[in-house]
């Protein structure tokens, strides 16, 4: 399977690339040599075939060829909005939603998020996260790399579900309306949709009340059994994903 690396935008605006340091030890780690084809994605959508023309010590450039054709990108964007659990369990979920397609990923501070944090500790996690969804959109051949956002409050999440187009909202006293059901009933998918889960504890009662006052919001559930924190964002997206996205 041909490696896919990630270079500025501006480096695929003429031929030959010299790829940075990052991408030189992943060339070495991947023990690519001379010759080998290779692709280039600025992550924003544009992605181009080259081949390995010189490798040296401390050098590596790439000769263009042509744009790749297939896109690797989904139809539908899938904003996923994430409560904070203890420990890595984010870092899974950012891994797997890269991999599912989806567009971006939106860490929230809710009232059962156990995590303390500074400022300036947050930014670090999202940097994390970041370096985590480049690697995974690298291995799932995607030319967008999803955005991750650093983390927001549950009071300033709400001020943006009002312009997502539909918020599915997988929650565990909703008794009736499924998911499935939910995006049955639409005769035609949205051009996007979010989905936001809560972390270990769930969603609380005060939560959902301001939730059900935007008209977007629709609770839903994910079937009888109680899934995990880190699980129940990754199967939401996935059902998404197979009846309005690409893996249907």
């Amino acid at each position: 399977m041909t490696s896919w690396f990630y270079v500025s935008p501006a480096a695929l605006q003429s031929s030959p690339v010299y790829l940075d340091q990052e991408n030189l030890h992943h060339v070495k780690a991947l023990r690519l040599k001379k010759g080998d084809t290779l692709v280039l994605s600025d992550g924003q959508g544009r992605a181009v075939y080259g081949y390995l023309e010189t490798l040296q010590s401390d050098q590596a450039r790439v000769s263009l060829l042509e744009n790749v054709a297939a896109s690797f990108e989904p139809q539908i964007r899938v904003h996923l909005y994430v409560g904070i659990s203890k420990g890595d369990k984010l870092d899974a979920v950012v891994r797997q939603t890269v991999e599912l397609g989806g567009s971006r990923i939106i860490p929230v501070l809710t009232e059962r998020t156990v995590v303390a944090r500074s400022a300036d500790g947050w930014e670090k996690k999202a940097v994390r996260w970041r370096n985590i969804a480049r690697a995974a959109a690298a291995q799932s051949r995607r030319s967008i790399i999803p955005e991750v956002c650093s983390p927001l409050g549950f009071q300033e999440m709400l001020l943006l579900l009002p312009y997502e187009e539909l918020v599915l909202v997988p929650w565990e006293e909703e008794k009736t309306a499924s998911l499935g059901s939910v995006l049955k009933r639409r005769k035609h998918p949205p051009g996007a949709v979010a989905i936001f889960t809560g972390p270990e504890g769930g969603i609380s009662l005060a939560e959902m009340e301001k939730l059900a006052e935007i008209s977007t919001v629709c609770p839903v559930t994910l079937g009888p059994r109680i899934l995990r924190a880190e699980t129940a964002p990754v199967a939401a997206l996935a059902v998404v994903m197979g009846y309005w996205g690409d893996m249907g």
